[in-house]
């Protein structure tokens, strides 16, 4: 995990084949796999290297009957290996139980982003997975989010709940074509839905 940072979406292409080699191997078929994304950690170099190994694991989520747990909320960006333990395996639970123990109605992800549509200079984010509602894990404004215009140039950006999505602006781009949400390292972004499971972090974008 750590140490393919800088991979990109190839870390994507190699869980793939971690996933299948160990579902050819043990002969028991398309067995759950469920995996807890890499912690915000204080790396140094390129700041974007670990948000990219994030969009890989999410794009994981792709490959039949995996889960993943999201750990931007419980972390220490000072220590690589987060001491809140419980949570992570509280969340690869609600997957399992969900997903393979076939209990219905239960919230066992944090939002994922779904698609997003320009609306007069402002975004607005669609995900699944919001549960109950979307809200802000301090009752805060929302955090880490960014914007860019055709000149590709990311600003922090405003962001705002609204119903079932978030709206996004910033006065610097009144022509935004992209957003990024919680772009970077050491990013503890507060964005959640109400049964408490965070967003994961994300990219419209492919520059």
């Amino acid at each position: 995990g750590e140490s393919n940072r800088g991979e990109g979406m190839l870390y994507f292409e190699k869980m793939k084949a971690l996933i299948q080699g160990w579902r050819t191997v043990l002969n028991q078929g398309d067995f759950p796999f469920l995996f807890a994304q890499l912690a915000p950690f204080r790396y140094g170099g390129d700041v974007l290297a670990l948000p990219m190994i994030w969009e890989a694991q999410v794009a994981t989520l792709a490959v039949p009957n995996t889960g993943m747990a999201v750990l931007t909320d419980v972390t220490t960006v000072g220590d690589i290996h987060p001491p809140n333990k419980q949570a992570v395996g509280h969340r690869l639970a609600l997957w399992a139980l969900a997903k393979t123990y076939g209990r219905e109605k239960l919230v066992y992800s944090g939002p994922l982003f779904k698609e997003m549509a320009v609306e007069d200079g402002k975004v607005r984010l669609k995900f699944d997975h919001v549960g109950s509602g979307l809200a802000a894990r301090d009752g805060k404004p929302l955090t880490h989010f960014q914007v860019a215009g055709e000149d590709k140039k990311f600003v922090d950006a405003q962001a705002a709940i609204d119903g079932e999505t978030v709206v996004v602006s910033a006065e610097a781009v009144p022509k935004p074509v992209a957003v990024r949400f919680g772009w970077h390292e050491t990013a503890e972004p507060n964005l959640m839905n109400k049964e408490g499971l965070p967003a994961s972090p994300f990219r419209t974008d492919r520059w």
